[in-house]
C-alpha cells in the first residue's frame, strides 16, 4: 500500500505508544523500512516521546500551603500549652484557697517581751497571717487586727507553717489586738486595752471584686450589642471580638477562683489569682478563633 510520508507521521505518536490497531502498525513498519525520514523521526519519537507533560516548577501553591500547615501546627501547639496552663492556674488557686481559722489559745498567743516589743506565736495549724494596724483615735498607740489560715495546699503538700512575728518591730505602742475569723462574726480582743466596750466589732470583707465584676458583665453586654450592630463589616467584627474576649475571660476567671461570691478578705490574692486565669483564657480564645478561621478556608 503506497501511503504517504505525512499520514506516517499522524500515525507516528499512535504507534509509540502503542495505541494503533495492528493493521496501523503493519503498515508503519513497512514503510519505515523503506523510507530513511520517517525513520529517523519515529527514533527521535522513541527517545524524547512529543506528547509528554512538562513538569510544573512553580513552588508557590506548595510553600503556601506547607506554611498554612506549619501555622495551624503552632497555633495547635501554642493552644494545648495555654489550656494546660490555664489549668493548672485553676488548680493551684483553689488548692491554695486560705481557708480561715477560727480563734482558740492554740492559734496565736500575744504576749509583751521585756524589751516592750510585742510578740505573736502561732500555732502548728497556722501556715500564714493577716496583720493590719490603725493609729487610735488619742494616738496613743496602734490598734492591730490579726486573722490566721491555711489551706488544702498547706496541709497536705507544700506543708508550712508561720511561726512568729514581732508587732512593732520599731518600739510603736500596742494598744490592742483583735482577732477576726473572716466570717463576719465580731472581732475578739485577743491583747490590750478594749477599744469597743459598748458593743463588738467585726471585720468586712471588701467588696472591690464586685466592682471588677460588674464592670466586665457591663463592658461585655456593651460589646455584645456592637458586636450585634457591626456583624455585617467583617473587619470590625474581627477587633470586637477580640474586644469581647477581654471581660469574658475575666468573668470566667473571677467564676474559676471565687465562684459566684464576690466578697473576700483576702481581695488582693484573689484578683491576682483572677487575672492569671484571665490572661492565658484570652489567648485561648484567640488560638481557637484562629484554628477555627483556618479550617473553614480549608473545607471551603
Amino acid at each position: 500500500m503506497n501511503v504517504s510520508c505525512d499520514v506516517i507521521r499522524d500515525l507516528l505518536p499512535l504507534y509509540v505508544e502503542k495505541m494503533a490497531s495492528k493493521d496501523t502498525r503493519t503498515i508503519v513498519d513497512e514503510h519505515i523500512e523503506s523510507c530513511e525520514d520517517c525513520r529517523k523521526e519515529l527514533n527521535k519519537m522513541k527517545l524524547q516521546p512529543a506528547y509528554s507533560i512538562p513538569a510544573d516548577t512553580d513552588a508557590g501553591p506548595l510553600r503556601s500551603l506547607r506554611n498554612k500547615l506549619l501555622k495551624k501546627k503552632i497555633q495547635t501547639i501554642a493552644l494545648t500549652i495555654l489550656l494546660t496552663l490555664t489549668f493548672v492556674v485553676i488548680i493551684m488557686a483553689n488548692l491554695t484557697m486560705p481557708e480561715n481559722i477560727p480563734y482558740s489559745m492554740d492559734v496565736v498567743k500575744i504576749t509583751e517581751r521585756s524589751d516592750g516589743t510585742v510578740l505573736a506565736e502561732f500555732g502548728e495549724e497556722v501556715s500564714d497571717y493577716d496583720l493590719s494596724r490603725i493609729l487610735v483615735e488619742d494616738q496613743s498607740g496602734y490598734e492591730y487586727s490579726i486573722t490566721t489560715w491555711n489551706s488544702y495546699w498547706t496541709r497536705n503538700i507544700g506543708k508550712r507553717r508561720a511561726q512568729r512575728t514581732i508587732l512593732n518591730p520599731n518600739g510603736e505602742n500596742v494598744v490592742s489586738v483583735y482577732y477576726y475569723s473572716a466570717d463576719e462574726s465580731h472581732d475578739i480582743l485577743i491583747y490590750g486595752k478594749d477599744l469597743y466596750p459598748g458593743g463588738g466589732m467585726k471585720s468586712l470583707p471588701r467588696l472591690v471584686l464586685a466592682y471588677y465584676l460588674l464592670t466586665a458583665i457591663v463592658f461585655t453586654a456593651l460589646t455584645a450589642l456592637l458586636l450585634l450592630l457591626f456583624r455585617k463589616e467583617s473587619r470590625m467584627k474581627k477587633r470586637l471580638i477580640r474586644i469581647l474576649f477581654i471581660p469574658v475571660s475575666y468573668i470566667i476567671g473571677h467564676l474559676c477562683v471565687r465562684g459566684f461570691p464576690t466578697s473576700s478578705y483576702t481581695a488582693l490574692r484573689d484578683f491576682v489569682a483572677i487575672l492569671m486565669v484571665a490572661f492565658p483564657l484570652y489567648f485561648v480564645f484567640l488560638l481557637t478563633v484562629s484554628l477555627l478561621s483556618l479550617y473553614r478556608q480549608k473545607t471551603g
